[in-house]
């Protein structure tokens, strides 16, 4: 009976497993009001302190992304469901690569313990063509939880103060940790912090700064 109840429960993940997409992203296309040279500062300046100074993002580009009720309890619909707690750090400015190390934590208990998140960042233009300016930071992850991602912002002039910016930003989860990703789970719980990443650098190149939101992203 036991064995019948284990292998069970083994095709019951494997199905759920399936069934759920590893790869998760989000695309979106938008108008910056601002040069092309703010709006790539902007990019060079998040993906510098996303390989080298993580802790510097929640000054800005991560603001807003905080569940709004910190007493509530957390499920694995909320907001916060997954959370990330860097540590060590190592970054190479010739290279543009970096290392960081980091806890996660599901529903507030530390699931995975100094997993290392390496990056790479190239900023890029078509061999014959000044634009699009490509910057693309990709990320490699220790152990199975996530097997890589990529930031992507694609940057093209429209006038002297405006620029057309594509976006991107993916994630491909190992297949352990797809099976907890629902649609619900993705859209509550990441999906909408990659929006509010994006509107915070847009509103960052429009104005210089970042205010705190207590409203959610706009491109719903």
């Amino acid at each position: 009976m036991k064995r019948i109840f284990i292998l069970s429960a083994f095709l019951a993940f494997t199905i759920l497993s399936s069934a759920r997409p590893q790869r998760r992203e989000v695309v979106i296309d938008t108008v910056c009001n601002a040069p092309l040279k703010e709006m790539l500062k902007v990019a060079d300046r998040f993906c510098y302190q996303f390989q080298a100074c993580p802790d510097s993002l929640f000054g800005w580009a991560y603001l807003g992304l905080g569940e709004e009720d910190t007493a509530a309890v957390k499920t694995k619909e909320s907001r916060d469901v997954i959370q990330l707690r860097y540590k060590d750090r190592v970054y190479d400015p010739k290279l543009k690569t970096g290392d960081v190390a980091i806890d996660i934590f599901v529903l507030g208990v530390r699931w995975w313990k100094d997993q290392h998140l390496g990056s790479k960042y190239i900023l890029s233009r078509p061999a014959h063509s000044h634009y699009p300016l490509t910057a693309h930071m990709t990320a490699t992850y220790s152990g199975s939880i996530l097997e890589g991602g990529d930031f992507i912002v694609r940057l093209e002039p429209i006038s002297p103060n405006q620029t057309k910016v594509h976006y991107e930003f993916r994630l491909v989860f190992g297949r352990v940790l797809s099976a907890f990703i629902s649609d619900k789970t993705w859209h509550n719980a990441i999906e909408w912090r990659f929006e509010t990443i994006l509107e915070n650098l847009i509103e960052c190149a429009e104005t210089g700064t970042v205010q705190p939101k207590k409203r959610g992203p706009k491109y719903n």
